[in-house]
């Protein structure tokens, strides 16, 4: 619970104000991209929209006929982004000759291969009646297109025999045919998209006519959106150009609203026809929808990287006061007996004891400076890095190292075997030999009386390996890893006779670490070796 309390009143909210400020980047970003996108299908179905008109309007069909051609070819062109857009044409004295048509279709009769006749939903569909046949088009988008087999769109030998019936109200003068059913025949089964009891036919003759293809949309299939709020935009689009255009005379040149994400021209053509068009998009969605997956992986790696600089933190905080404890502990006991001595000196004791004494200070001063000495290197190491690099003969380094040991050696009678490959590398010789001196005192100091030291340097493709080996005692496997710690020694019992700071593996660590090396130790059947890799 504490560590927990602690992100979140620490590294976590940093993490997420990061991640909510570089989302809130690409939430702009991204904004201005669809919106320049949906600006650019806007203006291409604008342009569609009014070639269509140009090229109807210019054509030989009659005026009746040009009315329902023209509603037929004004396609809904926002679907892939959630969008839905709206196409009104308006004489100059202001009566609307064609509109979009929220579910539209055309149909060929058998034989002719031209789909020449519309069959207009709009009228005889209620709202309802529309979402259901958005529904079944969203979920079997194949249904949006038909071919039979009665005028050889396709031959019997790909297909059994098919074709679509629609029974509903013809009006031959446009070759407008309004549906009450819709049905595909297959010669295993029939499909029903349409099956309305509008009052619109109430009254009116019905004829059944069979088609060899048709085409099928509706403006309520977008990309991701419900059908529903599809429905809803294309609604609120018809009230804003009914209200635009109610009750006056002179429509005015443009009208927007940003503010609902609403937007409506209107702009006369070259015949003084007016088109009106308005289009509705949700841009917030869009920008979700785009997003999502950017926002959640790249929530998870915050919280990931919040968690994880939480626990380097504690790490390091925690290695800071093992540090300290021990660095107190080290020079707790040599300042005691400091005390201690000196009190003893204040007091009138035996003169033969007195240069024992003082030699007890002396020695004691002494394992301080080399104690804060190794402190001060050991920081200097941490903070400074490899300080600069030159070339380094590490064997001929080695051997400088070794040869003042001859003496200490033979008193302890060890004998040291060099085995020694020639390896140039660059790198910080003043700290490189400070490093593998703290490995020459540590072998000298575990060594069995009359053992043995063996020091080996070899080559190993681009990576120089240095191994000091020394026939001591083993050391427990799970202090292994540890030993590198400063102050940590494998057998507490020693650490005031061995004659060490404790801080000198932990120097030849940083030292390493700095050149992009890396170092271990382990057992052998007799005795431990410490391990340097360093790149050549």
């Amino acid at each position: 619970m504490k560590r927990l309390k602690r992100i979140f009143t620490g590294t976590l909210p940093l993490f997420l104000l990061l991640w909510a400020g570089m989302m809130g980047i690409l939430w702009g970003l991204s904004g201005q991209k669809l919106k320049g996108e949906v600006q650019l299908a806007v203006q291409s179905a604008c342009q569609n929209a009014e070639s269509y008109y140009q090229s109807v309007w210019s054509g030989e069909a009659t005026e009746a006929r040009k009315l329902a051609i023209l509603a037929g070819w004004l396609e809904h062109k926002l679907y892939p982004y959630d969008g839905v857009i709206q196409f009104r044409f308006y004489t100059a004295d202001g009566q609307e000759l064609a509109r979009s048509q929220l579910a539209n279709s055309r149909a060929s009769l058998p034989g002719t291969g031209v789909y020449d006749w519309h069959l207009w939903l709009d009228p005889v569909l209620s709202s309802e009646e529309q979402l259901e046949l958005a529904q079944q088009l969203q979920k079997d988008p194949e249904l949006s297109r038909f071919f039979g087999t009665v005028g050889n769109l396709v031959s019997e030998e790909e297909t059994d025999e098919r074709w679509c019936d629609v029974v509903g109200v013809a009006d031959e003068e446009r070759q407008v045919l309004y549906p009450k059913t819709i049905t595909y025949v297959y010669a295993d089964q029939e499909i029903t998209l349409v099956d309305t009891d509008s009052s619109f036919f109430d009254g009116k003759e019905l004829t059944t006519m069979r088609f060899e293809g048709v085409n099928l949309y509706s403006a309520l299939v977008g990309s991701s959106a419900s059908p529903q709020k599809m429905l809803e935009q294309w609604q609120q689009l018809e009230k804003r150009v009914d209200l635009l255009y109610a009750g006056t005379d002179d429509l005015p040149s443009t009208y927007a609203s940003a503010s609902d994400g609403f937007t409506t021209y209107c702009f006369p053509l070259s015949d003084g026809t007016i088109l009106v068009y308005s289009y509705s998009y949700d841009l917030a969605s869009l920008v979700v929808e785009e997003l999502w997956p950017t926002a959640l992986f790249t929530l998870l790696a915050a919280i990931a990287m919040a968690l994880f600089t939480d626990h380097r933190q504690r790490r390091a905080i925690q290695r800071e006061r093992d540090f300290a404890r021990a660095a107190a502990h080290e020079l707790k006991t040599p300042l005691a007996v400091l005390r201690a001595h000196a009190e003893a000196l204040r007091e009138d004791i035996a003169p033969e004891k007195r240069d024992q004494y003082l030699d007890v200070v002396l020695s004691e001063s002494d394992r301080m400076s080399a104690l804060v000495g190794s402190l001060l290197e050991l920081a200097r190491t941490e903070a400074k890095g490899v300080a600069k690099k030159e070339p380094v003969e590490l064997a001929a380094l080695v051997r400088e190292v070794f040869a003042p040991l001859a003496l200490p050696l033979e008193q302890k009678h060890l004998q040291l075997q060099l085995e020694l490959e020639e390896v140039s590398l660059s790198g910080d010789r003043a700290r490189l030999e400070e490093a593998v001196e703290n490995l020459a005192s540590n072998a000298l100091r575990h060594a069995d009386s009359g053992g043995t030291v063996q020091v080996s340097l070899e080559k190993l493709g681009h990576r120089a390996r240095l191994t000091v080996y020394n026939d001591g005692p083993n050391i427990p496997s799970e202090d292994l890893s540890r030993l590198w710690e400063p102050f940590y020694r494998a057998d507490p019992s020693r650490s005031r006779d061995s004659g060490g700071t404790g801080l000198g593996l932990a120097i030849v660590w940083k030292t390493v670490e700095a050149h992009g090396g890396r170092c271990w130790a382990e057992n052998r059947p007799v005795g431990v070796a410490f391990v340097l890799e360093l790149p050549i």
